[in-house]
């Protein structure tokens, strides 16, 4: 008895082939963004992580010297007498397990910056994760009697993070000025706990900026912990997270829309700014991290920004 011949199929259909694409494409939508939220939430509780670690450091700082370090050891835009440029972030490292990278920086001494080994970057606990600019250290080195004119780019003056420490709740001030300050760092600030009438957990510490790469012309010295020159590593609660108010430096380029920037010596302020979708991740006095949300009240915002202002507020 004879069979008839199997049917061989050679190949899908394109109705088969154009199903199998379509279904490949709905799990790359569905899954692209989930991918994409949990990369975010990582690197969001990474930021908190080192905004604690911070927290901790400055409270060592404190309990060894009975006061917080200084936001920076010089007035706004002028040279102290010893002419000191760096900031809160160097006497802060030893006590965030970074002692190696202190005794590097005081055999450079505490001048300028170009005695920076030009491979020396920050370290990880100064950067979120968040941002992609994190570990700038490639900057516009003035080379022409720090005129604007000439130079070029050098690692010099490298050494940039995202974590900047709370000035108070209004501008810094103008060019030689800022040392009196309703916050907790400020220019030649030696503040402790005690002077937190407003509470610790009612008091911010610190917070975060977005970085910027500087152009082929200009410094942006926002985040730059040597060389710091008019409250670079400090913020503001003056206007509220990621606010569309531009920063005011003298040295900044405006080219970053989420970080925007005017050039000038007075009115100098610098906002708190972040990656993070919604808000920034922000340091109490009391050493908590909690996250603070872009529409958050602003004379609440206000408030947690200054040390002593006695102003009521509702925890974010």
């Amino acid at each position: 008895m004879c069979l008839p011949p199997s049917r061989m199929r050679s190949a899908f259909t394109l109705i088969e082939i154009l199903v199998v694409i379509a279904i490949i494409a709905i799990l790359i939508a569905i899954l692209v963004p989930a991918v994409q939220k949990v990369r975010d939430a990582v690197a969001r509780t990474q930021c908190q992580n080192n905004l604690r670690q911070l927290g901790m450091g400055l409270h060592g700082y404190h309990d060894a010297f009975k006061k917080f370090p200084p936001g920076q050891y010089n007035p706004l835009g002028r040279d102290a007498n010893p002419f000191n440029r760096s900031c809160w972030m160097q006497p802060l490292l030893p006590f965030v397990d970074l002692l190696p990278s202190y005794e590097l920086w005081s055999q450079w001494g505490v001048t300028y910056a170009t005695q920076i080994p030009e491979n020396w970057n920050s370290q990880a606990v100064f950067l979120c994760p968040a941002d992609p600019t994190r570990g700038k250290n490639v900057t516009y080195y003035h080379r022409n009697g720090g005129g604007s004119s000439g130079g070029s780019p050098q690692n010099s003056q490298g050494a940039h993070g995202n974590y900047v420490l709370c000035a108070g709740n209004t501008t810094f001030g103008t060019t030689g000025g800022g040392l009196n300050l309703n916050g907790l760092f400020y220019p030649l600030s030696t503040t402790c706990l005690s002077n937190i009438s407003d509470g610790s957990s009612n008091t911010l510490m610190g917070s975060e900026i977005i970085l910027t790469h500087d152009s082929a012309s200009r410094d942006d010295l926002r985040g730059r912990y040597y060389n710091t020159w008019e409250g670079n590593v400090l913020f503001s609660t003056l206007y509220p997270p990621n606010t569309l108010v531009p920063d005011r430096s003298s040295y900044c380029v405006n080219t970053n829309p989420m970080a925007p920037c005017s050039s000038g010596s007075d009115n100098l302020v610098q906002s708190a700014r972040s990656f993070h979708g919604g808000g920034v991740n922000s340091l109490y006095a009391d050493g908590a991290v909690r996250f603070t949300s872009n529409t958050i009240n602003a004379t609440v915002y206000q408030g947690l920004g200054s040390r002593d202002g006695s102003e009521v507020v509702s925890l974010p």
